[in-house]
């Protein structure tokens, strides 16, 4: 009963809230959203002063979806880090 117990209640690979899984995911949001804006742009057929903003402002959505991924990395080590401390 206790091998069943531990089978199940075990847990298998990350935590999908934590920064390890946080991180690449929203790098790859920006990255993806960054070419498929690009990919589609020339099919709306703007002028050159509203591609350039248009990729500007794709350009500005990439780094904030890897920045977010940043600051979850730096949390979780500072609350490590605290949690170290406090122990």
């Amino acid at each position: 009963m206790a091998f069943l117990r531990r089978l199940f209640l075990t847990r298998v690979g990350p935590d999908l809230t934590g920064a390890a899984v946080i991180q690449p995911v929203m790098t790859g949001v920006g990255v993806f959203t960054f070419l498929a804006g690009v990919l589609y742009l020339p099919s709306l057929g703007p002028t050159r002063v509203e591609m350039i903003m248009i990729l500007l402002l794709l350009a500005a959505v990439a780094l904030l979806c890897h920045a977010v991924g940043q600051l979850a990395v730096i949390v979780e080590r500072l609350d490590r880090r605290r949690d170290d401390k406090s122990a």
